[in-house]
């Protein structure tokens, strides 16, 4: 069972995680900092964010630009310090209902299927990294970043936005390189996301029924290959395939390892460990990740950032005080932390208790 927190626990547990995630805020001035992200916890929108930090609107969205450049990832190693990780790679859409997206709209929405309202919605594609913690089994955001297809980027460009064009596979390996620092134990993501550049070392994912593999000199369709475990090549890269008939009620699955001395149950039990990824999109979202539509790329980008940021101050509250709450239950929570004292601005300025 959780202790029950004093009061000024509490007050010193948001305190500390908003001073460690604001660190990687170097172009903001900390007090302000401190503001837009808290405000970013309870505030969907800039508008909510600014009524809930006490600053003018314009002072947020220009705080917007700079929170583009925020680096997620060094609040992350402090955090899981040299425990070993699995690094988590998946995308979403980010909603944006009001974006006017025909083509394309000035932010970068584009018109999309919905499967789960089941209509067309202007969106942004989002490429989501995480890594979970294999000591502790907590899951935290490490980069979250729009890419674009080329014909946003024509469209963009043509708007006077300075874009580059670049795809999911293009953003995961640019950001790679970012790593060091981190005791990166695996990789893992779905099939959308192999080719030949991204089967690196220790990397799980799935293969489409009609990806072709190399055994015994012939090249042979994975769908051919009744269950079991195989040793093989897929793109000049030696794999072990592993091939389930009926995988929990959704059919034949074709999964694989870069690693060849893993078991079957090496190989389940890290792409099990995929679905967590799943569990922070919703989180973002929970806090408002889809209440921003801006005019510009930049800006949109700041304010993605600063949902990241957001939950990062939510999961590092969370996990030093030992609650085991939803992020919009604990977003409440710092709500009426804040407001007991009179506000975000007199939130770090109170008196301590001796």
């Amino acid at each position: 069972m959780t202790k029950e927190l004093t009061r000024e626990e509490y007050y010193k547990a948001l305190e500390k995680a908003v001073n460690e995630v604001i660190l990687s805020m170097t172009g903001t001035r900390k007090d302000v900092a401190k503001r837009l992200v808290l405000g970013a916890v309870v505030g969907r929108n800039a508008t909510e964010i600014a009524q809930e930090a006490e600053m003018d609107y314009e002072t947020v969205l220009n705080n917007l630009d700079k929170a583009a450049q925020a680096k997620l990832i060094e609040v992350v190693k402090k955090l899981v310090g040299d425990h070993p990780v699995l690094l988590i790679v998946d995308d979403t859409h980010d909603h944006k209902l009001y974006a006017r997206a025909m083509p394309v709209s000035r932010n970068g929405a584009q018109i999309f299927y919905c499967r789960a309202h089941k209509r067309f919605e202007s969106a942004i594609q989002l490429l989501v990294i995480g890594v979970k913690d294999l000591v502790n089994n907590q899951i935290y955001v490490i980069h979250i970043i729009a890419y674009i297809p080329r014909k946003v980027e024509e469209e963009l460009k043509r708007r006077g936005e300075e874009v580059k064009f670049k795809t999911k596979i293009d953003a995961l390996l640019e950001f790679l390189s970012s790593l060091s620092g981190l005791n990166v134990k695996s990789k893992v993501f779905d099939s959308w996301y192999v080719n030949s550049r991204t089967l690196q070392g220790n990397t799980v994912g799935e293969l489409k029924a009609n990806a072709r593999v190399v055994e015994g000199g012939r090249s042979v369709p994975v769908g051919e290959f009744p269950q079991g475990e195989y040793l093989v090549e897929y793109l000049g890269t030696p794999i072990k395939l592993l091939v389930i008939d009926d995988y929990k009620g959704y059919g034949r699955r074709y999964f694989f390892s870069t690693d060849l001395n893993d078991t079957a149950e090496d190989i389940i039990t890290t792409w099990e460990n995929r679905w967590d990824i799943e569990v922070l999109i919703r989180e973002l979202k929970a806090l408002g990740l889809e209440g921003g539509s801006f005019l510009t790329w930049v800006r949109n980008s700041g304010f993605v950032a600063l949902k990241a940021l957001s939950l990062l101050v939510v999961q590092y509250f969370k996990y030093s005080t030992g609650l085991r709450l939803g992020a919009k239950r604990l977003a409440r929570l710092i709500k009426s932390i804040y407001h007991e004292v009179g506000g975000i601005k007199k939130l770090f300025k109170r008196r301590r208790k001796p």
